[in-house]
């Protein structure tokens, strides 16, 4: 099953060259470029710190091996870091299904391998660079440890997961709207006298991981640094993530459980009943908090799959053999079919675009010539050096929130959009590549007559808003 697993994780990893969100590449590769290469852009986040350096640093490992071997082709700088995030999150994904079959039996964990394995959005994104895969992977390995545990709990075993919650609290803190409630059902067991000394050993080693990650992340922003403090004043005391965007309070249960489960919420519902508290109090303090936050992702979630296809899994193996079969069956073939086509068509224009503007740079350097590039789209739409991997001139609209409370503050993105045509006026240099949707070409149309059209790439059939169906390359004339 082992092979199994990261045969999957490892294939959509290979197939995998479509958009999905910024963070995907902006705060892990991005950032892991600019330490091994020298090239790379650092967003607000960096300059807040509110992000922990071990995530792109986890990254820049394939790519130290790829510049010391002189093989730091585009292809592999890209493919690299998705084949290790593929594998580490198959690996993390075993440990859970092995512990769960071990708990519940084979029927249980028959479903829950399928319904891991074959989810939509675990296909999709479970080989992409995001922090929110990190902690879904390392989530399901904590988990394992957790239910391995739970059958026979022992002074030895009773907080031998500690370790990894405390790497998790430091990688992603909201990871402690789930293990906070966790941690509350052992706690019982520190009063048992025989439990102290171990509890004790498991508690410090905590600390010690942590205060790695404390000592990793204040050498990399260059002073002590405490980045859940950081992150919880920024996003949520200062709320600075509404700047992305707002949802209301039901959004999670109306729009991102639908859309992630499907029909599988019926036996989510059913099996509510006979579910044990460690299996839903962690979901429901997770989504509870989050649904206080204005900005929300079906990202934000992914740490609580595991709960919910555990509960999901019990109800399905109770059903008739016959039903079972035809749902696997349905289930099976209609993740994979929306999977590969997220994962293969569904917005590829950004990335093809940056790539092509890579392979552009590389066969210019042969001449001596040199591009400069300006990216006129919403801020982030586009992978940047990590996929580009020349290192060139470039230029993209800013959408930092208000971080210093102006007044009447707009960010460059929507200043750009108000008046297009004004905003490019005050252009010092024009740059020999402007980058696009093509929704955007009839209001930059006299600019645009300096130009002209060297590329096209699909995005997507779904344009939307300031999203155009194809990205175009303009090349000054």
């Amino acid at each position: 099953m082992l092979l199994y697993i990261v045969f999957v994780r490892l294939l959509f990893g290979l197939i995998c060259w479509t958009w999905y969100v910024p963070d995907e590449t902006w705060q892990s590769v991005e950032v892991s470029h600019r330490l091994v290469f020298g090239t790379g852009y650092r967003t607000w986040e960096w300059a807040e710190q509110i992000r922990s350096a071990l995530h792109p640093i986890l990254f820049s490992i394939p790519m130290i091996l790829l510049k010391t071997l002189n093989l730091d082709s585009q292809y592999l700088i890209v493919l690299l870091p998705r084949i290790l995030q593929g594998c580490l999150t198959g690996l993390c994904e075993y440990k859970l299904y092995s512990a769960v079959k071990s708990r519940e039996g084979s029927d249980v964990g028959s479903w829950f391998f399928i319904l891991t394995l074959f989810n939509w959005h675990t296909l999709y994104s479970a080989s992409r660079t995001l922090i929110n895969t990190a902690e879904y992977g390392l989530t399901s390995l904590a988990l394992s440890v957790y239910l391995s545990s739970d059958r026979n709990v022992t002074g030895k075993n009773c907080f031998s997961f500690l370790p990894l919650v405390g790497l998790l609290f430091m990688l992603r803190p909201t990871s402690a709207l789930i293990w906070a409630p966790l941690c509350l059902l052992r706690l019982p067991y520190i009063f048992r006298w025989s439990f102290v000394p171990a509890t004790f050993i498991w508690c410090v080693t905590t600390v010690l991981v942590v205060g790695l990650c404390l000592m990793a992340d204040s050498l990399f922003y260059g002073n002590f640094t405490i980045t859940p403090l950081n992150f919880f004043i920024v996003n949520v005391y200062q709320n600075l993530g509404v700047n992305y965007g707002s949802h209301p309070w039901h959004w999670y249960f109306s729009n991102a459980l639908p859309s992630a489960f499907g029909p599988l919420l019926i036996p989510f519902l059913q099996g509510l009943k006979t579910s044990q508290l460690f299996q839903l109090l962690p979901v429901a303090v997770n989504i509870a908090f989050l649904s206080l936050l204005p900005h929300k992702e079906l990202r934000f979630l992914q740490s609580s799959f595991p709960f919910l296809i555990l509960v999901i899994s019990k109800q399905m193996s109770k059903y008739s053999l016959s039903a079972q079969r035809l749902m696997k069956y349905l289930l099976v073939c209609g993740n994979l079919v929306l999977s590969v086509y997220l994962s293969t068509v569904h917005q590829r224009g950004v990335n093809e675009a940056a790539l092509w503007i890579g392979r552009r740079g590389l066969d210019n350097m042969k001449t001596g010539r040199e591009d400069s590039v300006l990216f006129l789209m919403p801020c982030h739409s586009t992978p940047l050096y990590s996929h580009i991997h020349v290192n060139i001139s470039t230029r993209f609209l800013h959408c930092e929130p208000n971080l210093s409370g102006l007044e009447d503050y707009v960010e460059e993105a929507d200043e750009f959009y108000a008046d297009p045509e004004g905003w490019l006026d005050q252009l010092d240099v024009l740059p020999t590549l402007v980058v696009s949707f093509d929704s955007l070409a009839p209001a930059v149309n006299n600019f645009l007559q300096n130009y002209q059209i060297c590329a096209s790439f699909f995005h997507s059939h779904f344009p939307q808003g300031r999203i155009g169906g194809n990205v175009v390359v303009h090349c000054i004339k």
